[in-house]
């Protein structure tokens, strides 16, 4: 029902998508929302993931789980306390000219950046936050094993990220094409009534 009450709410139930080669699952959504609707992410392709966004300074291989709390309408959240980890093993290679750039401006990040060439992940866990003014926070744990000229060594991995997708959606040509897309063709249910005319709402 549009517009919802909390005599009357909206109520989503079950909605499983298949994506990326696994899952999106969300068992309940209600609106007026009270509590986050739980979004469940079962065994989603990285491969699959970073060919649709197009990076060109990395590939990566394997599976990943996790968990979304989403948020519609906080006053600060969209999402709170995510996480995302590896199913399996994973594998990261980064793009030669990338690494070789790196080491050649930067030679103390260039001798940790040789290590990540190739590398076997073993473990991974990230935390995972977004607010509504689309700043997105990231904080990763990786533990794997680094293969380099037949070389191989342990890695352990922090790292931090923020970026505003926001502005990184925008710039993106993708997501035009996409919000194109929703302006054409994305309405509210019960709008079907000509402009300047009163219609009778539909039962």
């Amino acid at each position: 029902r549009y517009p919802w009450t909390e005599e009357e709410p909206l109520l989503l139930t079950d909605v499983s998508v298949d994506v990326l080669g696994g899952n999106v699952l969300m068992k309940q959504l209600r609106m007026p929302q009270h509590d986050p609707a739980l979004l469940r992410l079962n065994n989603l392709s990285s491969s699959e993931l970073v060919s649709a966004v197009n990076p060109k300074q990395f590939a990566m291989s394997g599976a990943f789980s996790g968990a979304l709390p989403l948020w519609l309408n906080n006053e600060k959240w969209i999402v709170k306390d995510g996480w995302l980890a590896n199913s399996g093993p994973m594998t990261l290679r980064l793009d030669k000219d990338t690494a070789d750039a790196v080491v050649k401006d930067n030679m103390t990040a260039g001798s940790a950046i040789n290590w990540l060439r190739y590398m076997e992940i073993s473990r991974s866990s990230t935390n995972i936050n977004l607010d509504n003014l689309g700043l997105l926070t990231m904080q990763a744990n990786i533990t794997g094993t680094s293969r380099v000229d037949g070389k191989s060594g342990t890695v352990n991995l922090n790292y931090h990220h923020e970026e505003n997708i926001f502005t990184l959606w925008r710039s993106l040509r993708f997501g035009d094409n996409l919000q194109a897309w929703l302006e054409q063709n994305a309405r509210l249910p019960g709008n079907d009534c000509p402009q300047g005319k009163e219609c009778e709402e539909k039962q």
